[in-house]
């Protein structure tokens, strides 16, 4: 509907009145993780490259940090490989289960049975 000769913009009249979701958002924390990526080392520079693209996609300052954990694990990479020589962490589907030096003796055993 034009009210008169000339007009530059179009009435859209009630559309959109009742506050319908137009999209979503995310709270984010200073300091949050906003995105892990877990990869092989040759991909190092191609990860590197493609988060510093998507970084332009987000508002604010976002910072790419390079972990110095194995995978998504909680252990560090330099110590992961003696630790798991040494069975004190298993393989567990996507992931490694901690084996601690305490508990019970048949425990142990059959760990190290393997």
């Amino acid at each position: 509907m034009l009210s008169c000769a000339g007009a530059d913009r179009l009435q859209t009249g009630m559309r959109g009145a009742f506050g319908k979701p137009l999209g979503t958002v995310a709270r984010v924390r200073i300091g949050q993780v906003i995105m892990s990526v877990r990869t092989k080392a040759s991909n190092k520079e191609h990860i590197i490259e493609a988060l510093r693209r998507a970084k332009f996609k987000f508002p604010g300052r976002q910072k790419i940090h390079m972990s110095k954990k194995y995978g998504f694990t909680k252990f560090n990479a330099v110590d992961f490989d003696q630790m798991m020589a040494e069975k004190r962490v298993i393989p567990d589907g996507c992931g490694v289960k901690y084996i601690p030096s305490t508990g019970p003796l048949a425990r142990w055993k059959k760990i190290h049975a393997i």
